[in-house]
């Protein structure tokens, strides 16, 4: 049925739904750990900068992982197909690894040191001991162990939907499997809420089963041996020549280094600015997601009393931001992409700049917190369309869309770092402002971009359309 529907150019819109449950078990589990493994990490180090490095694991072993991992799969052939093997693997691991990692949770007491003005915290254990104490290298020890686990199988998760649906209906596919990664998310923020009642363990332990849930459900529902794009490859490795074109891209991907080259070497300069800009708004949003929960709960200022509410808090920027960013697209199909996303870098320097003067206040800060979401669809939703705009030609597609990937990635690993190492400078009541300077230095940047939206004939379009739903 899939398949007539797919040939008939609609999208079989419930298969595409189980096939989100993949990317569903990375949704839930990666917004409860964000939430509540820095406020562990935290509780031992007392610092945000060392813990930022730490909550960027991930993202580094993703980096080194994830494209070795995609290779792979590409090169399997089991009757499973060649990504479900992995994520059942993949999953499996993460779940378990995922509902160990409270083990690691401790409530070590740490002395301050006043140096020269400067207020350190330093863990007693530290100090005491010579160490932090086991609870704190178990936590470590999980945490590398779930994020290598959640790196053998992301790739695989991504690249399930487009071996399933052909090129003309992967944008609308690909909302549908980011609205599921965003209910996973909401998900766990309220999963995070529960955590005060229920307790960590039990409540990493819930996280766990409703992954494994989700892998079965995909697994009954989504057959990957019957993937238009499965059977092609398996009908050319036997001789076959019918539909080699759909599953080998035209387009060249060169290495991030030739990309760059490409990009410096341009006369006109708005690329290269907007992938400034998309770097430092990037290491705003990651550095807040990955550190809100500390600033916000009992180790922070204590805005909220239980670290389960602390966690629960970034629901108010999730839920927003799925909620607006259809509209945030089809305002930027009014105004201009450009115009979208400089209202939403102003918007959320505002709020964040209001959020720095005016303290501890719960009620303005969730209302600062949806406006911020609401403010992040206008930007996010709108910028890799932009870079694809400014490709001059259809076969840059997939020179551009690296050069995204690249900067976007490295903010992820730099920007907890970056904006912790800041907030331990100046003092946590200026997280919001340390975290508006990114977005200020974005805007920045986003005058610089002079070109993105400029109009097409309707070949060109067809053909930019093409391109980018084979990247």
């Amino acid at each position: 049925m899939s398949e007539q529907n797919q040939s008939k150019g609609k999208l079989d819109y419930k298969l595409t739904f189980f096939i989100g449950f993949a990317f569903f078990t990375t949704g839930i589990s990666w917004s409860l750990y964000n939430t509540q493994v820095n406020q562990a990490l935290f509780l031992y180090l007392g610092t945000y900068g060392i813990v930022g490095l730490l909550m960027a694991m991930d993202n580094m072993v993703g980096v080194v992982i994830q494209p070795i991992m995609g290779g792979v799969s590409d090169s399997t052939r089991t009757r499973l197909g060649r990504r479900i093997p992995y994520i059942i693997v993949g999953t499996i691991a993460a779940a378990i690894f995922f509902a160990l990692i409270p083990t690691g949770f401790g409530t070590p007491k740490y002395t301050e040191l006043d140096i020269l003005g400067f207020v350190i915290k330093i863990p007693k254990t530290f100090s005491d001991s010579g160490g932090l104490g086991i609870g704190f290298w178990l936590l470590i020890l999980w945490m590398a162990l779930f994020s290598i686990s959640m790196g053998f199988y992301r790739s695989q998760a991504v690249a399930l939907m487009p071996d399933f649906i052909r090129p003309h209906n992967r944008s609308k596919a690909n909302a549908i499997i980011n609205l599921m990664g965003g209910v996973g998310s909401i998900a766990a923020f309220t999963l995070s809420l529960a955590s005060d009642y229920i307790g960590f363990e039990i409540t990493f332990i819930i996280g766990s089963i409703v992954m494994i849930v989700a892998l079965i459900i995909l697994l009954l529902k989504v057959k990957e041996k019957d993937a238009y794009s499965y059977q092609l490859i398996l009908e050319m490795e036997q001789g076959g020549k019918e539909g080699i074109s759909e599953i080998q891209p035209r387009i060249e991907k060169p290495g991030i280094f030739k990309s760059l080259k490409y990009i410096l070497k341009e006369e006109d300069k708005s690329t290269l600015f907007i992938l400034l800009a998309i770097f430092g708004w990037f290491v705003g949003y990651n550095g807040a997601e990955a550190l809100f929960s500390i600033y916000a709960g009992p180790e922070g200022l204590a805005i909220v009393g239980t670290r389960g509410t602390a966690g629960f808090l970034f629901n108010f920027v999730a839920i927003p931001f799925i909620i607006f960013a259809l509209p945030a697209g089809i305002i930027a199909g009014k105004i201009g992409r450009r115009l979208t996303i400089k209202i939403g870098l102003i918007i959320i320097i505002v709020v964040t700049v209001i959020g720095f003067i005016i303290q501890a206040n719960l009620i303005l800060l969730i209302i600062i917190l949806i406006i911020f979401g609401m403010g992040w669809a206008c930007i996010n939703v709108n910028s890799i369309v932009i870079v694809w705009e400014l490709a001059p030609s259809a076969e840059k597609i997939g020179t551009y869309t690296g050069a995204y990937y690249f900067f976007s990635v490295l903010a992820a690993i730099l920007g907890p770092y970056i904006i912790g190492a800041l907030t331990d400078l100046f003092g946590q009541i200026t997280f919001f402002l340390m975290v508006s300077v990114f977005f200020v230095l974005a805007l920045i940047f986003m005058f610089f971009v002079k070109r993105g939206e400029v109009e097409l004939t309707e070949e060109e379009k067809l053909a930019k359309q093409k391109a980018m739903q084979k990247v």
